[in-house]
């Protein structure tokens, strides 16, 4: 079974989404280039949206940081009715009244030691992790547009080569019989070519299942249908440039949207660890009032309040303590993570880089490799033909070139899919 099935099966999968979308028409007919598939997934693949709430959910908590230095302003009213026995002077009486409350409360935070701003600065190092964490998630949408993109290209020209090999394989099988009537080759020659024929016509559907197979991923990434029919704008060659590793690593470490989250999630856990620790200290706040009392039928009365309130923690059973070495624990956790996308930032980038140098050298000698396999198979049908070569030989040929045309094609995916991998490593793939 050819290698490419294998890398077709691993493509990654993503979900399509739950409404209806409609499908995809390309700008030169049903012709799809690889910028309106990119287009497409980055707007319909559901991977983002959800990336899209959790940065939304930062910025709602920085948001509520926030409103900690604005006033608090709140408003009570109420109506009670009261009932019993009351003493009004020497007579005892049973009867009910009601009572009526309502006032204005606000509070202003005037100081409290830098509480509030760490807090914020900790928000704000959230939110920018969460714009990173959104943009990786469309960069791996991106890189498995073209990965899906790029796949679907080499299964259909896989196709191509499988059918071209049924039709040379028929063809010899006609050649064959034709010599067999004719007395001058045995029959194991036309049994041979019958065993050829059928071999091929199950490679053509097998790639037919890859060419479908390619497709339910293409869609799976975009998140929506393709029409019906449709075809790719094939660009399955080389046609990028060279990157050194040394470009690649320090482009990574400066672009790779996952090292920038991180770095800001240290950052913001320094910013928590300092509010943790300033939580021992007071808060100041200016608090005022304006309330209406009275009883009914009574006119109500009114009254105001106005002051500075200092509050300090003295012991709230080691929850203080415990929020410290929380923060502590979280900064520790976050500074090991961010060890570990520079790590994975370098394994990565090397990975794609020597991938990427072994698919171009592949690529290099398929070429020629099909180049000798084109001659072989020539040499060998026209000795068939003349009476000087055998059957065997010129299945071996046929089988040789098709298999060099598989591995030529192959290289080009792998190369393509390198190249785009590289990219993404980089943090760069657009």
């Amino acid at each position: 079974m050819k290698n490419y099935i294998l890398l077709l099966l691993c493509l990654p999968m993503i979900a399509v989404a739950q409404e209806d979308r409609g499908v995809v028409t390309g700008g030169q007919g049903d012709t799809l280039s690889l910028k309106q598939c990119i287009q497409t997934a980055l707007k319909y693949n559901p991977q983002i949206r959800v990336s899209q709430g959790g940065f939304e959910v930062a910025e709602s908590n920085l948001k509520l940081t926030r409103s900690a230095l604005f006033p608090q302003i709140s408003g009570t009213a109420g109506v009670t009715r009261n009932g019993g026995t009351f003493l009004l002077g020497n007579i005892v009486r049973n009867g009910s009244f009601d009572s009526y409350s309502a006032g204005l409360q606000a509070q202003q935070l005037i100081f409290d030691f830098g509480k509030t701003y760490t807090r914020l600065s900790a928000g704000s190092d959230l939110v920018d992790a969460g714009k990173q964490d959104v943009r990786a998630t469309k960069e791996d949408v991106v890189v498995n547009t073209y990965i899906a993109y790029y796949g679907y290209l080499a299964a259909t020209r896989l196709r191509e080569v499988d059918t071209e090999t049924v039709l040379q394989a028929e063809d010899h099988l006609r050649q064959a019989e034709a010599f067999y009537k004719a007395g001058t080759v045995p029959r194991y020659d036309v049994v041979n070519a019958e065993v050829t024929v059928a071999n091929a016509k199950v490679n053509l559907i097998q790639a037919d299942n890859n060419v479908k197979l390619a497709r339910i991923q293409l869609e799976n990434v975009m998140g929506t249908k393709l029409p019906e029919p449709f075809a790719l704008r094939d660009n399955l060659e080389v046609t990028h440039v060279d990157i050194s590793l040394e470009t690649a690593l320090e482009t990574a470490i400066k672009n790779r949207p996952e090292l920038l989250a991180s770095r800001a999630q240290v950052q913001a856990n320094k910013a928590l660890l300092t509010s943790a620790w300033t939580a021992n200290l007071p808060n100041i706040s200016a608090t005022g009032a304006y309330n209406w009392r009275g009883l009914a039928p009574t006119p109500l009365y009114s009254g105001w309040n106005i002051g500075v309130t200092l509050s300090l923690p003295i012991f709230e059973g080691f929850a203080l303590d415990a929020g410290i070495d929380q923060a502590r624990a979280n900064l520790k956790s976050a500074e090991a993570s961010n060890d570990l996308v520079m790590q994975t930032l370098y394994l990565n980038v090397q990975q794609q880089e020597f991938a990427l140098e072994e698919a171009t050298q592949r690529i290099k000698a398929s070429k020629k490799l099909v180049e000798q396999a084109e001659e072989a198979l020539r040499l060998a049908v026209g000795e068939y033909n003349t009476g000087k070569g055998s059957a065997l030989q010129t299945t071996d040929a046929q089988v040789a070139l098709a298999n060099a045309r598989i591995t030529y094609i192959e290289s080009l995916y792998d190369y393509n899919v390198s190249y785009a991998q590289l990219e993404r490593a980089m943090g760069v793939i657009k």
